[in-house]
């Protein structure tokens, strides 16, 4: 499995060059910056967590595309969540959070921000509209506790 993963990662940086090759020296400076771009707001969104997050595998409900989604979250913060997700999505579009968390009766409903978006899911920051919500989410996350069958 190991060796497929390597075979794979080498497929792609030799196509990425390949094609980088084949460009103009005009295309190659505007993908440099298009590259550099990203990686700066990428390690700024991850400089601003304002949390560490925590494995897990909870269910989260949300609408996209007037479609009702369920998809899990990998890990939780009491400022966010990284879902994982193969929708598309767009850095800074909001989305409607159901989050259910383990032994609560009621999912915990938010509006979250999209502050990254990768091939793997989405990273998002919560959007709260008190300070009640913010004390909610934060007493929920901090409950979460290693169970045996899950990765929380």
């Amino acid at each position: 499995m190991e060796k497929d993963v390597k075979k794979n990662h080498y497929d792609v940086l030799g196509r990425i060059l390949e094609l980088v090759h084949q460009m103009s020296e005009e295309e190659r400076f505007i993908l440099l910056a298009y590259i550099e771009k990203t990686m700066k707001n990428r390690d700024i969104s991850l400089e601003e967590r304002e949390h560490q997050r925590k494995s897990c595998t909870i269910a989260v409900d949300y609408v996209n595309l007037d479609r009702a989604i369920t998809d899990y979250a990998r890990d939780i913060s009491p400022s966010g969540v990284f879902m994982i997700s193969k929708g598309a999505f767009q850095v800074g579009e909001e989305i409607f959070l159901r989050i259910n968390f383990p032994d609560e009766q009621n999912p915990f409903k938010i509006p979250a921000k999209i502050v990254r978006a990768t091939s793997e899911g989405i990273g998002l920051k919560f959007n709260f509209k008190s300070q009640i919500q913010k004390e909610i989410i934060t007493t929920l996350v901090k409950g979460l506790k290693k169970r045996p069958g899950t990765t929380v």
